[in-house]
């Protein structure tokens, strides 16, 4: 039998998604931004059996940044729904539910801490104003930087972030 894909359908699924939130004008709810989460759903649904495919080069860094982009546990049961519709006698077993994959990935985001939000970040703005930097475009800079460390888990603490940013400060 051959084996069935849709190349390209997460991508191609943001369009008609979008169009619907449209016709039903979601967009915030409460605050939350139901739109952007959504979106991101149908575009990163893949992701989970992607990461397992991949794991032993996937950092934690990737999980921490695809969090930023959508809550990892709703990604996850999406990833789920959609494998578990492969479950049919005429789709090759090669493609059905793969447990596996999609547990091994809640875990990871669960062991990280970044099942519902990606880290807040350890430095901020007021930081380096304290730390003698004047007010300006410079500020964002440093603090997307170290944002960065952190999301690859090379700061993980207000010192280290203060004494990264006063490296990238000392370098001009």
């Amino acid at each position: 039998m051959a084996v069935l894909r849709s190349r390209g359908h997460e991508e191609a699924g943001v369009a008609p998604t979008l169009s619907f939130l449209e016709k039903l004008n979601i967009h915030t709810i409460e605050g939350y931004d139901v739109r952007e989460q959504v979106l991101a759903l149908v575009r990163d649904h893949l992701k989970p059996g992607e990461f397992f495919k991949k794991r032993e080069e996937v950092s934690d860094g990737a999980f921490r940044r695809l969090a930023r982009k959508c809550e990892l546990d709703l990604l996850y049961r999406v990833a789920k729904a959609d494998s578990l519709g492969r479950n049919a006698d005429w789709v090759p077993r090669e493609q059905w539910y793969d447990a596996e994959a999609q547990e091994w990935f809640i875990d990871r985001a669960r062991e990280l801490e970044v099942v519902t939000a990606a880290p807040a970040p350890i430095l901020l703005g007021r930081h380096l104003l304290e730390m003698g930097l004047e007010p300006g475009p410079r500020i964002g800079e440093i603090t997307r930087a170290i944002y960065e460390m952190q999301l690859d888990g090379r700061v993980g603490s207000l010192a280290e972030a203060r004494a990264a940013a006063q490296e990238i400060i000392s370098r001009g």
